[in-house]
């Protein structure tokens, strides 16, 4: 441990937080008890069931949009209604593509059900739809009618840090729902947004190693809030939730411009077969030869495709596979080789652990595996902010260093003890 860079050792006043209700007894509700769950589409059957965990027969879940219909052409079936009515958790999106939803409730026979709206949790990082250059707007229907309301770009699922905020707020209502395995719930649900903490600092080492910080899709762009996390560009032939399915010429020929202009090698399209758009833009180009990739925005999944063994993170691992491609990589200098004890103070891009560059949700369930895994941290750097200090114990004769990091919890501070490396003094 001494010849780590920083050795994690213990998380100072997060373990009451976590662990004041805790029980080592797991109460199983009878099969006629289990609480029943209701999602909507693939991301948010998928969050539950990594919340569940091996507590997953404790819950009966329902994903609606089940047969490869996108959420913005699914209506419920008298069967999803029902569903609906009776359970104690729903979860839906709550976009333009939901309008039914409040039909749905009215018909609710469990007056103490919990609804969850997935733009309301989100709140005011939720983002308008956006008409960028070049992109072909759906035609008006009526031009006398008065303003319109904001339409919402309803796929925050593909924003890594939108999910751990929803992963959050799901794991708390299900143990509202089910307190008797409510520590189990907690545990799982920090140990998922770990791992979307881990993806995350892929995604902006991805982005930060890349050649080219644009891309150009022939398709709709459900990537908004994907592109805007990490500070990359786009053009595309639709906005994410457009109906249409024919690019005009003009709408081509801009986007084969702007692959020229940019000197891209990829054309970009979302998951399923249809590819004549791009297939288009590529055909307009000087060299007509750049390839055609696809990112999978989640909207086709099926229950075959989950008990297939298909589930979130595995797509979004698989969509940063495709966007590395897509973005290329910096051509590599060569650097003179330095002893490591006169290098600079690492910076933020060889850093194994930015705490500084994650949410607060994030913040707490990294923390919370450092303490569960602390042996998974030795040898990493970790750069984190707060407050700082150093104190020495008459008792025992060690100096301590700590560093108290804001987090979500709302009920407490996670500290991490470290010890500076060998040789090294404070400050």
């Amino acid at each position: 441990m001494r010849k780590s860079i920083f050795a994690l050792i213990i998380m100072t006043l997060i373990v009451g937080c976590l662990s004041a209700c805790g029980s080592d007894v797991t109460a199983l509700p009878a099969k006629d008890s289990r609480i029943s769950i209701v999602t909507t589409i693939f991301p948010e059957y998928d969050w539950v069931m990594n919340i569940l965990g091996d507590e997953e027969q404790a819950a009966d879940v329902t994903m609606l949009l089940d047969n490869g219909v996108d959420l913005h052409s699914y209506q419920p079936t008298a069967d999803d209604i029902m569903k609906i009515a009776s359970c104690d958790i729903f979860i839906y999106v709550g976009g333009e593509s939901d309008k039914w939803v409040d039909d749905a409730l009215k018909e609710a026979t469990n007056k103490d059900m919990a609804v969850l709206n997935l733009l309301d949790i989100l709140g005011d990082s939720v983002k308008e739809e956006e008409l960028v250059e070049g992109m072909q707007g759906e035609e008006e229907e009526d031009e006398e009618e008065g303003e319109e309301e904001p339409e919402y770009d309803e796929h925050v699922w593909l924003s890594l840090k939108n999910t751990a905020t929803l992963v959050n707020s799901i794991s708390e209502e299900i143990r509202r729902k089910n307190p008797a395995n409510a520590e189990k719930y907690k545990a799982n649900a920090l140990s998922y947004i770990g791992e979307l903490s881990a993806l995350d600092e892929e995604y902006r080492k991805a982005v930060s190693d890349a050649s080219v910080d644009t891309l150009v899709f022939g398709d709709r762009f459900p990537f908004r809030y994907l592109v805007d996390d990490y500070g990359l560009s786009y053009y595309a032939a639709f906005v994410g939730c457009s109906a249409e399915t024919e690019a005009s010429f003009e709408t081509v020929t801009f986007l084969a411009g702007q692959v020229d202009e940019l000197g891209l090698d990829h054309v970009m399209t979302i998951e399923g077969t249809d590819h004549r758009i791009a297939e288009a833009i590529v055909s307009n180009t000087k060299t007509k030869d750049q390839k055609i990739l696809s990112l999978d925005s989640m909207q086709s999944v099926t229950t075959k495709d989950v008990k297939d063994g298909a589930d979130y993170l595995s797509i979004m691992k698989n969509n940063l596979s495709v966007l590395k491609e897509a973005l290329g990589r910096k051509a590599s200098a060569e650097t003179e080789t330095i002893d490591a004890a006169d290098a600079a103070p690492a910076a933020s891009g060889d850093v194994d652990v930015d705490l500084t560059a994650l949410s607060s949700t994030m913040v707490y369930a990294e923390v919370y595996n450092m303490m569960t895994a602390p042996d998974d941290y030795i040898g990493k750097k970790v750069k984190m902010e707060g407050m700082c200090a150093y104190y020495h114990d008459d008792a025992s004769g060690n100096d301590y260093y700590t560093c108290i990091v804001s987090d979500a919890t709302a009920c407490c501070s996670q500290g991490i003890e470290f010890i500076l490396a060998d040789g090294a003094g404070y400050p």
